[in-house]
């Protein structure tokens, strides 16, 4: 990953390129720099990011949370589709403050408000869930399904809430009930983040799983459970 810095008045802005993974500490050292020298105020602008795996994302976890134990903002402009698809999975897009181009970025540093905050961080699109998952390692063998509830919800992946976490790139099998559905709509999937409790108080413990090598078919029924919900929600 590169780093590229110039600030705005009293913010820094981080441009950064190539992909966020093991490799990436720099990103803790540069912003950990920042604090020190009194600035409180980052925004980090994705568009040149290409890739963000699963220490890419722990690394950036880790950043956010230093930066709010010392009362700084954190904030990511121009984030590319897939990447925002990742932090959905992850439900890390309730705990990041995800904004549009950089100039808009740079003007909400001014809010003061939580609940426009609120309301910025959670303008993109996904769909909020209470369903029943049941999963276990692999698709073979006698191992005992797991449950758990599904918090969130896109045609890409799920977060689901449980005791039962297993490790990272773990391959999974599921079968997720949706209401109304007369048998259980199995996937595979594989755990890409693990909640992290300090951020995530109300999703620990629980895990976020990509699906794997999903046929069209399956993909289809989903989204449009999700779009039949998000008409339902909106017109309410």
């Amino acid at each position: 990953m590169e780093i590229r810095k110039r600030f705005s008045k009293n913010i820094a802005v981080l441009y950064l390129a190539g992909k966020i993974d093991i490799n990436s500490a720099e990103f803790i050292e540069e912003t950990g720099r920042l604090l020190r020298e009194g600035i409180e105020k980052i925004l980090c602008d994705f568009s040149n990011v290409e890739v963000v795996d699963y220490n890419g994302l722990s690394i950036l976890s880790i950043a956010y949370k230093n930066i709010i134990n010392r009362k700084g903002v954190l904030k990511f402009s121009n984030v590319p589709q897939h990447i925002r698809q990742l932090f959905k999975a992850a439900r890390l897009d309730m705990v990041f403050e995800l904004c549009g181009d950089e100039e808009s970025a740079i003007k909400s540093f001014d809010l003061s408000s939580k609940v426009d905050r609120l309301s910025l961080r959670r303008r993109f699109e996904r769909i909020d869930v209470n369903i029943t998952l049941r999963y276990k390692i692999g698709v073979s063998g006698d191992a005992k399904l797991s449950r758990g509830k599904v918090l969130n919800l896109s045609g890409d992946g799920l977060f689901v809430h449980s005791k039962n976490i297993f490790p990272l790139s773990t391959e999974l099998y599921m079968e997720i009930g949706f209401p109304r559905y007369e048998k259980p709509l199995t996937v595979t999937g594989s755990v890409i983040w693990i909640a992290d409790k300090e951020l995530q108080p109300h999703s620990y413990p629980g895990m976020g799983i990509e699906f794997r090598d999903i046929d069209k078919c399956k993909q289809t029924k989903i989204i449009d459970f999700i779009d039949k919900n998000l008409t339902r929600r909106s017109s309410a």
